[in-house]
């Protein structure tokens, strides 16, 4: 099968690199588009590409609007298949599309109000249980994600959601890091630290304004991260340090039930996803809640399960839950991604 792919990436020239480090290594050609150009319609037109890569951006709003603009009209009017899909994608770092798609498919999740009138806000907050959870609609690993607790907080932040505006956070992650780590970090690699610096201070720039997500608060030790890729599946637990889970970067590779990786297929299927991270809160009466889905996701651990300390993968096979022993996450699952998309091509 000779197949020509081609790989959109996003504003970050570097972000082809998993899709490259994939096709490579399944000896397959490939052609790097910036799909943030001007140039992108004549560029994705070429008639040697048989099949589209994304990378979707996950940091900078007009650049979100921007890929789903054009994936739209490449996936659904030009009909030229791509991979993750445009439903995968347009719910991708989009919290405000992401709370429409778990209500209208009756997902469960916890209880997400969208205000786009300042008046509406204060009056919500005002007689609406608190701790609440403000988000951004793009921002990940825990940046945008803020704790209300009192109503005066609460009227704190839709002031400055509908004025200035929220800024996310600016820098490394602090949960995980320290000052000490990332300096070490920067001067081993000076030129790769002024360009992380300056991607910062594009993202610290990227406020929101305008409206305001609220989330009801689920008190949780941790949440799972559940993932399909094709017919694989993954679970761990992420550990909260302070009020999170997500972002904190603590791993418990526990063995993950069954009941949990059903409610993942069971969503991925009906909705025909093939590759997508779900962040799952468990209640205190055991129900599960989504509270994130990302279907480009990274990882910087070198797998994402483990069963008794082997790492691995699980495929639901004659109507049971099988576990296969194995390395299945290099190159940040890239590799496997393409994988069952070569696999689905011959077929």
């Amino acid at each position: 099968m000779n197949k020509v792919f081609g790989i959109l990436r996003n504003e970050d020239d570097n972000s082809a690199r998993r899709w490259v480090n994939a096709c490579e290594a399944a000896n397959v050609e490939y052609i790097v588009i910036d799909f943030t150009r001007a140039d992108w319609f004549e560029k994705v037109n070429d008639p040697r590409i048989d099949y589209f890569l994304v990378k979707p951006p996950g940091q900078i709003t007009k650049y979100k609007h921007l890929f789903d603009q054009r994936l739209y009209i490449l996936s659904k009017v030009m009909k030229k298949p791509m991979y993750p899909s445009y439903e995968e994608i347009i719910i991708h770092e989009n919290k405000e599309t992401l709370s429409y798609f778990l209500k209208a498919k009756g997902i469960p999740h916890p209880a997400t109000n969208l205000f786009y009138y300042k008046d509406e806000a204060i009056n919500f907050v005002k007689n609406h249980d608190l701790p609440l959870v403000a988000k951004t609609s793009i921002g990940g690993s825990g940046s945008g994600v803020k704790v209300l607790r009192s109503v005066a907080d609460a009227e704190k932040y839709i002031t400055t959601a509908f004025g200035k505006g929220i800024k996310k956070r600016f820098g490394p992650n602090r949960v995980t890091g320290t000052p000490k780590k990332w300096f070490n970090k920067a001067i081993s690699d000076i030129p790769a630290a002024i360009k992380k610096i300056k991607n910062y201070i594009a993202f610290y720039g990227d406020a929101q304004r305008g409206f305001v997500i609220f989330q009801d608060y689920i008190p949780h030790e941790y949440e799972w991260r559940s993932v399909m890729i094709n017919d694989s599946f993954f679970a761990h637990q992420k550990v909260k340090m302070g009020d999170k889970a997500s972002g904190s970067k603590g791993i418990d590779y526990v063995n993950p039930p069954e009941s949990i990786l059903d409610f993942t297929r069971n969503i991925c299927i009906e909705n025909g996803f093939k590759s997508m991270a779900i962040d799952i809160f468990e209640d205190a009466n055991g129900n599960y809640l989504v509270n994130e889905m990302q279907t480009i996701f990274g990882h910087v651990q070198d797998f994402i399960l483990a069963v008794d300390g082997k790492p691995g993968r699980f495929v639901y096979s004659e109507n049971e839950w099988v576990f296969e022993a194995g390395d299945f996450n290099e190159n940040e699952s890239y590799n496997i991604r393409l994988k069952g998309i070569l696999e689905e091509l011959e077929k």
